[in-house]
């Protein structure tokens, strides 16, 4: 059976995260690493049982509370980045100290992203419900459907922006963003599952948009 890099990782996760279940029912309290692997997984999974962001992303800062953890670990635990995949497609969430809290902040409120030297420069309207968040090295192309801009113009690019940093876009919001291509291999597999393979081959950019339109991907330059 062949394995895409991300469906290997998810694996990964899912055994980390049923050991530290394991571990939590035999009374024991939860190390950094196990609670990570616990709310990580348990938080895909509730993506892909078709709950909306919002009720996920509540959910996920209900799952362990300081009294569940190891002295210090809430602190440790300071934020946790994972891309369930929704009914719409996958989506960014971010956990700000998921232990130590118990709602989530309010992700509308981040600072503007410091831009780096870009090649391209695209308009980017939030055509969603909630605020969706995109993270530096994500294939921007491939990025949440409910996002509206021009794909073509975005393919094998990424943001702009620091390694690590994210950008929101608010609901019902646009803004510019600015964009850098892939540099090494540029070899894209997993993000959102409309390319899986070189950016570059004959025909990728062709098949990848028609699979856009299939599941209703947002596109400006339709």
């Amino acid at each position: 059976m062949r394995l895409l890099p991300s469906e290997q990782e998810r694996l990964a996760l899912f055994l980390a995260g049923e050991l530290a279940r394991r571990r939590r029912g035999r009374g024991l309290k939860l190390s950094q690493a196990e609670a990570t692997a616990l709310i990580a997984d348990e938080t895909m999974e509730l993506a892909r049982d078709g709950l909306p962001y919002a009720e996920v992303e509540r959910r996920a800062y209900g799952m362990l509370g300081p009294g569940d953890v190891l002295d210090g670990v809430a602190e440790l635990v300071d934020r946790i980045e994972l891309e369930p995949v929704f009914a719409d497609g996958p989506r960014l969430v971010v956990l700000i100290a998921p232990v130590a809290r118990d709602a989530p902040p309010d992700l509308t409120g981040d600072p503007a992203p410091v831009w780096l030297a870009a090649a391209a420069r695209l308009r980017v309207e939030n055509t969603g419900a909630v605020a969706i968040a995109v993270t530096s090295h994500f294939h921007f192309f491939e990025t949440n459907r409910e996002l509206r801009f021009d794909r073509r113009a975005a393919w094998g690019m990424r943001l702009a922006v620091a390694p690590g940093t994210k950008v929101v876009f608010p609901p019902g919001d646009a803004r510019e963003v600015r964009l850098v291509p892939f540099g090494g291999a540029r070899v894209i597999r997993g993000h959102g599952g409309l390319v899986d393979g070189p950016l570059d081959a004959p025909g990728a950019l062709t098949a990848a948009l028609a699979r856009a339109r299939e599941r209703g991907y947002a596109d400006a330059g339709a």
